[in-house]
């Protein structure tokens, strides 16, 4: 429980400090805020996708060099982390199940900050144990010099009642 209330200060902290730091005549239009999430929808898509089927090349491609996976449960990665674990994971378990609801994307000039809800299947391939995860994220996506985005911050909570 404490978790979980440091998970959503540190979310809530960290989405009034970015919104906070421009002047208001700078923010993004609604225009160009619904361009981004109509491309943040659309990763989305091909991200879960990609992580179904585990297909560690297309997940990566998915991440900003500068990349952070901040999770409940005391675990960070970064990239090269992210990589090494991804893969250690799909050697020995199956994902199914994957599902995703966004519930919201504010947008403001270079970064998107998303909130969605995660469900998915971790199996282990000798079948003997089966994790179930149902995770609220909040994704930090980050414009990148080619003006396509990519995630920067991954930061979630496991709902351990399951």
């Amino acid at each position: 429980m404490i978790m979980k209330n440091y998970l959503s200060i540190l979310i809530v902290t960290v989405m009034f400090v970015a919104i906070s730091c421009l002047p208001h005549h700078q923010q993004s239009s609604e225009e160009y805020q619904n361009e981004v999430k109509q491309k943040i929808a659309e990763l989305d898509k091909l991200w879960f996708e990609a992580w179904e089927n585990e297909e560690l090349d297309s997940v990566m491609t998915f991440l900003d060099e500068g990349f952070l996976n901040i999770f409940g449960f005391d675990m960070t990665w970064d990239k090269e982390q992210c990589r090494k674990n991804f893969q250690e994971s799909f050697i020995t378990s199956s994902i199914e199940d994957v599902e995703h609801k966004t519930v919201e994307t504010f947008v403001d000039h270079d970064y998107a900050f998303e909130t969605l809800l995660f469900k998915q299947k971790i199996i282990t391939n000798d079948k003997q144990d089966t994790t179930i995860y149902d995770t609220r994220l909040m994704t930090v996506y980050k414009k990148q010099e080619d003006k396509s985005w990519k995630v920067f911050r991954l930061m979630g909570q496991h709902n351990p009642n399951l």
